[in-house]
């Protein structure tokens, strides 16, 4: 009896999963040059046990602009972010570029979630200059050839 109704309670919990849609848009730069064909993702991160989920991935323009925007149903909130992966300014050792990418993340805030399948409000981001390091910035090496030689 106690096993039935728990799992009721959790089909119902389920089943009142809201639809929720995120946007964010912007423009790379690395100086004055704009950063083109690099992967801007929307991702919704989960608490455990559920793994985080990649809502969408796009490239920037020729002219570094981007615009990311996804959708999740779910039972809790979204927690969004955008994750750029760059590789302006790019310098490893002896100044020898690194084969990494530079990873960032930004948090978008709440009220930028609508509860519909269309974005209602798109987080700007503006203009931003990656030649800095970044707040929390990070390396990213999945797609690097010398990592998998050994």
């Amino acid at each position: 009896m106690m096993l039935t109704l728990s799992g009721l309670l959790l089909l119902a919990g389920l089943s009142s999963a809201a639809v929720q849609t995120i946007g964010a848009r912007g423009q790379l730069m690395c100086g004055d040059k704009p950063i083109d064909n690099t992967e801007v993702k929307l991702w919704a991160t989960h608490t455990w046990p559920r793994p985080d989920s990649n809502l969408a991935t796009v490239k920037t323009d020729s002219q570094g602009r981007f615009n990311v925007s996804g959708t999740e149903s779910s039972i809790f909130t979204l927690t969004p972010e955008v994750r750029l992966y760059h590789r302006c300014n790019n310098k490893g050792i002896l100044s020898i570029p690194n084969l990494c990418q530079r990873k960032v993340t930004y948090k978008i805030p709440d009220s930028y979630i609508a509860k519909s399948g269309t974005v209602q409000k798109w987080y700007e981001m503006g203009t931003m200059n990656m030649e800095a390091k970044q707040k929390g910035e990070g390396g990213h090496c999945v797609d690097n050839p010398i990592r998998s030689i050994g």
